[in-house]
C-alpha cells in the first residue's frame, strides 16, 4: 500500500542539499519604552477560550511589550503619546502558538537566512506569535540560541521562540535514511548542520545533555521511530536509551518531546516519561494509552496540517485557497507546481484520508479523556506554510469533533503549557507578553473567523502586512 509519508523525502533531500483581569483605572503615571511606543487598544471584546465566552468591551494598555492593564472601555485615559487602535466591534484574543514548526516556507526550495527570515515574518502576518522549533536546518544546537536572542530584539518582526536545537535519533533512523536519504555512517558534522544529533550505542548521554543545556535549548526532541512506512524496518533508539535520555534531560530541567508515528511508539514514550508526542499516531490509540496520557499529562500534538498537505499531494492538486495565496511566499507555492515535484508526489489518496480519519478519532477521544492538547503543524513540509497552517490546523481540530473553544485553547493555553510559559503567553492578562490577535468576527462561533485578522500585536509592536480572509 502506498504511504503518504513517501514524498516527505522530496523536501528533505532539498534541505540536505530550513482573560480579562482587573487593573488600576489610573494610567497617567505609566512610563513608556521609547523603542516601543505605548499602544492603546480601545473597546475590544476579549475572547476567553477556557470559558468559551467573550467579555464586554475592554481597553488594553500595552507598555514595553507587556500588557500593562485591562479595564472596561472608557474607564481610563491612556498615557500621552500612546497609539490608539480603535477596536470597537472587534474581538481580541491571545496570539496563536504553533509548537511544531520548522523554518521552511512550505515549498521545496533550499533554505537559507533570507527564506528563514521571511518565514518568521509570515508566521506573524498570520497571527502566530510563538513557536517551538524541534530541530532541522537553521535551528541546530549552534544556531538556535543566537536566533532566539535575535528575535527578542526585533519586536514585530519575529515570533517568540523556543526550541530543541538538534533532534536526537539513532544511526540510520528517521530522518537520516528516510527524509535525507543518507547512510547510517554519515559524518556527525554533516547531520548537525541539518539539525540532527546521531546517538550511537556508546554515546555519553550525560555529556550530551550537558552540551544541550549549555547551548541554551529549551527542551529536547527525540525520535522514536522504526519507519515510517514504506521505509520499514529502520533502526531506532533503544528503550533503554530513551529512558536514559529522558532521565538525564529531566535532571537538567529540560522537557522531552518525541516524534512518533504509531501507538506502540506512544507506549514506549509513556514508559520512559516523555512529556509530549509530536504527531498523532497513524493507527488507533488504545483506550489504555489514552488514559495513561491523561494521567501522565503527556501532551498530544496532532499535526493535521501535515496530513492535509499529504492529501493535497495525493490528489495531485495545487494550492488554491485564497487565504493561502494572499499571504504565502509565492515562490514556495510555485515550487510545488513544478513537474518534477508533482511527479514525485503521486500518493495513495485513500491512505492519506485514512491517516486523517485516525488522527481525528484519536484527538476526539484524547480530548474527552483530559489529555493535554497543543496545536502544532510541522511547518516546513510541502504545502505546510508558515502561519497559514495554524488556521488549517484549527479547522481540522473542529472537524475532528472539538468545539471552536477547545481548538482555540489548544492554540493558546495548550501551547503555553507545552512551552511551560503559562505565566507569560497564551492569555490576555496584565503582565503577560503583548501578543494579541484582533479579529473582525468571533472565532468561538465559527473557527474560520480566526482568519479575519484586523491587526496583530507581537511583543508590543504592531505587525505590518497582516493577512485577512474575506468575509
Amino acid at each position: 500500500m502506498a504511504n503518504p509519508f513517501t514524498t516527505l523525502a522530496v523536501a528533505g533531500r532539498v534541505a540536505a542539499c530550513a482573560l480579562t483581569c482587573s487593573a488600576p483605572t489610573a494610567w497617567a503615571g505609566q512610563t513608556q519604552d521609547t523603542a516601543r511606543p505605548a499602544l492603546f487598544i480601545a473597546g475590544a471584546a476579549l475572547i476567553d477560550p477556557a470559558a468559551g465566552s467573550t467579555s464586554s468591551p475592554q481597553d488594553i494598555l500595552i507598555l514595553a511589550g507587556r500588557i500593562a492593564a485591562i479595564t472596561p472601555a472608557g474607564a481610563a485615559r491612556p498615557p500621552e503619546g500612546a497609539t490608539r487602535i480603535d477596536a470597537s466591534g472587534r474581538f481580541a484574543m491571545a496570539g496563536l502558538i504553533d509548537v511544531h514548526a520548522h523554518l521552511g516556507e512550505g515549498g521545496v526550495l533550499p533554505s537559507d537566512e533570507t527564506t528563514r527570515a521571511r518565514a518568521l515574518r509570515q508566521f506573524l502576518r498570520y497571527g502566530v506569535t510563538s513557536l517551538f522549533i524541534p530541530g532541522a536546518t537553521g535551528a541546530n544546537d549552534a544556531e538556535f540560541s543566537p536566533l532566539r536572542e535575535h528575535c527578542r530584539t526585533t519586536a514585530g518582526q519575529c515570533p517568540d521562540l523556543q526550541g530543541a536545537g538538534s533532534l536526537i535519533t539513532a544511526p540510520g533512523s528517521h530522518p537520516i535514511s528516510t527524509i535525507f536519504n543518507m547512510p547510517a555512517d554519515t559524518p556527525p558534522a554533516v547531520l548537525e548542520a541539518l539539525g540532527v544529533t546521531m546517538l550511537t550505542p556508546d554515546a555519553d548521554i550525560d555529556r550530551l545533555m550537558d552540551a544541550k543545556k549549555a547551548a541554551g535549548v529549551d527542551a529536547i526532541k527525540i525520535v522514536i521511530e522504526d519507519g515510517p512506512p514504506p521505509w520499514y524496518p529502520k533502526p531506532r533508539l533503544s528503550d533503554a536509551q530513551i529512558r536514559r535520555l529522558v532521565s538525564a534531560a529531566h535532571a537538567r530541567s529540560l522537557r522531552v518531546f518525541a516524534h512518533i508515528s504509531t501507538s506502540e511508539h506512544v507506549r514506549i514514550a509513556l514508559d520512559a516519561g516523555v512529556d509530549g508526542v509530536m504527531h498523532g499516531p497513524t493507527d488507533r490509540l488504545p483506550d489504555d494509552l489514552v488514559r495513561r496520557m491523561a494521567e501522565q499529562k503527556m501532551t498530544l500534538v496532532t499535526t493535521f496540517a501535515l496530513y492535509d498537505g499529504i492529501l493535497t499531494w495525493a490528489r495531485g492538486q495545487r494550492e488554491t485557497d485564497p487565504y493561502a495565496l494572499a499571504g504565502v511566499e509565492p515562490s514556495a507555492v510555485e515550487s510545488l507546481t513544478a513537474p518534477p515535484f508533482l511527479a514525485a508526489a503521486a500518493e495513495d489518496e485513500t491512505t492519506a484520508l485514512g491517516y486523517l480519519a485516525k488522527a481525528a478519532d484519536n484527538l476526539k477521544r484524547a480530548a474527552a479523556a483530559g489529555v493535554p492538547i497543543a496545536l502544532g503543524t510541522d511547518v516546513g513540509n510541502p504545502f505546510v506554510f508558515p502561519g497559514y497552517a495554524a488556521h488549517e490546523e484549527l479547522s481540522w481540530m473542529v472537524r475532528a469533533g472539538l468545539s471552536p473553544a477547545q481548538a482555540l485553547q489548544a492554540a493558546t493555553l495548550g501551547g503555553a503549557a507545552f512551552l511551560d510559559r503559562q505565566d507569560q503567553v497564551g492569555r490576555l492578562a496584565p503582565g503577560y507578553r503583548a501578543d494579541i490577535l484582533l479579529l473582525a468576527d468571533n472565532p468561538l462561533l465559527k473557527i474560520e473567523n480566526s482568519r479575519r485578522i484586523v491587526a496583530v500585536i507581537a511583543d508590543g509592536a504592531r505587525v505590518e502586512g497582516v493577512v485577512s480572509a474575506a468575509p
